[in-house]
């Protein structure tokens, strides 16, 4: 087994030169490889309910196969610092940055980047931002509006907080949650599996009763799935395996240590339920989400709207009618 601890970028240019039998793929990735011809779809073996947003990123079009079975979900959270359990009530994220702007910083996300290594996560951030002021500024399938006036009125609340530094503005999930922590931070967006270290290291803090994890509006959808190589030597092996490791049991372990499974039966499982009273906030976050653009050159569409989005954020930078014409290229 080879391991890339990095970004998801330099995950699919590793994965391109590796002679793997699996590959365990980020959702954005799966158009890439069938596309190229890299994976094989495979026939479902197991007994798995799978929550509809994630059978729908994987699946084979108008098949039952899927190009890459789910290993894990994932969804963008709104995590709070709670100090007083009777008045704390879980704000929307519009209202969190409504509030960010009137009061002290009390936010972090990942709302900047500093290159490819934390383009994706400031993506995820800018796209919920926007969904959470227009819900239609990506649908269901994840196809994009291409109306500038739409993009400018869903990101100008985002642009006021961060030109005006009323709002932690960090590169990455990890410099997102320092900040949290160290500022002692009301609100931050970050993914499921940062709860429970997290929720143990603050509540031995005075001020802190707890921290809550509770779901964006619409968050964005993502997770790794598990795919057959094209050009494997062992591809029977690597069917069994992929079936054992996307099995109930093995999702139940991951959910155990905080990642967001994939299919029903991890989320009605009573001893999970008693032990991550959050699950279900999870589940309705996946179930409520929105896929990226699902297609072959989504890292080229990554980084045009990183690159215009970033200026138009953080520099003052007019957001302009190129800005349409390079994502709208980027997805055609």
């Amino acid at each position: 087994m080879s391991e890339v601890n990095s970004s998801t970028r330099d995950q699919f240019l590793k994965f391109n030169q590796t002679n793997a039998d699996i590959f365990n793929l980020d959702v954005i990735h799966i158009p890439r490889f069938v596309a190229e011809g890299k994976i094989v779809p495979i026939d479902p073996k197991n007994d798995i309910s799978l929550l509809g947003p994630v059978r729908q990123v994987c699946q084979r079009a108008g098949t039952s196969q899927f190009w890459a079975v789910p290993f894990n979900s994932d969804v963008g959270m709104l995590f709070r610092r709670v100090t007083d359990k009777r008045a704390d009530a879980a704000p929307t994220l519009k209202q969190v940055m409504a509030a960010s702007v009137r009061g002290p910083v009390q936010f972090a996300g990942q709302l900047d980047t500093v290159g490819s290594q934390t383009d994706e996560a400031f993506v995820c951030n800018v796209l919920e931002q926007a969904l959470a002021q227009d819900d239609a500024i990506i649908d269901e399938s994840g196809v994009l509006s291409y109306g500038l006036g739409q993009w400018r009125d869903a990101l100008g609340p985002l642009a006021d907080a961060i030109q005006r530094k009323r709002v932690v503005d960090a590169a990455g999930e990890d410099d997102t949650t320092r900040a949290f922590q160290q500022d002692n931070l009301r609100w931050m967006r970050n993914w499921p599996v940062r709860y429970l270290p997290l929720d143990r290291a603050e509540r031995v803090k005075p001020a802190t009763a707890e921290i809550r994890v509770d779901r964006l509006p619409i968050g964005i959808l993502g997770g790794q799935s598990l795919a057959v190589s094209a050009a494997g030597d062992h591809r029977d092996e690597a069917i069994r395996a992929i079936h054992f490791l996307t099995d109930n049991p093995a999702q139940k372990l991951l959910t155990s240590f905080g990642f967001a499974p994939t299919g029903v039966d991890a989320y009605i499982d009573a001893d999970l339920q008693a032990a991550l009273p959050h699950l279900n906030l999870i589940r309705y976050a996946v179930e409520g989400s929105r896929p990226r653009p699902m297609h072959a050159n989504y890292a080229e569409f990554a980084s045009r709207f990183a690159d215009h989005t970033r200026r138009y954020l953080h520099d003052g930078e007019p957001l302009t009618q190129q800005f349409i014409i390079d994502i709208r290229a980027a997805l055609r």
